[in-house]
């Protein structure tokens, strides 16, 4: 499941009780989560951002090998010549692939 938080134009944000929700739903099938949240800093209002990171802390027994976060600082730094992309994964398997992906180098 691929969720954008906040969203693209408009900047809303998914409150604490949908992302347990998604967590939940995912955690209970098995599948992953990747969480883009690439405007985390351009929110709109006041909406509040809430990171899955903060929300897979309150829901114990957690299956964290399938929480994947990614951001980039190129997008909500307003630095598009800055190709700096994070991939924040508690699942070893998949931060040894992408780090393999890498095109240059890692920071």
């Amino acid at each position: 499941l691929v969720i954008t938080n906040p969203s693209n134009p408009l900047g809303t944000t998914l409150d604490r009780d949908c992302l347990k929700s998604l967590v939940k739903f995912t955690n209970d099938k098995g599948i992953h989560l990747i969480a883009d949240e690439i405007y985390a800093a351009t929110t709109f209002g006041e909406s509040e951002f809430i990171s899955v990171a903060e929300v897979i802390e309150e829901i114990p027994d957690c299956n964290r090998d399938l929480i994947h976060i990614v951001y980039s600082l190129s997008k909500d730094m307003g630095l598009p010549g800055l190709r700096i992309g994070i991939i924040y994964s508690y699942n070893n398997r998949v931060v040894q692939i992408a780090r393999k992906m890498s095109s240059f180098g890692l920071v």
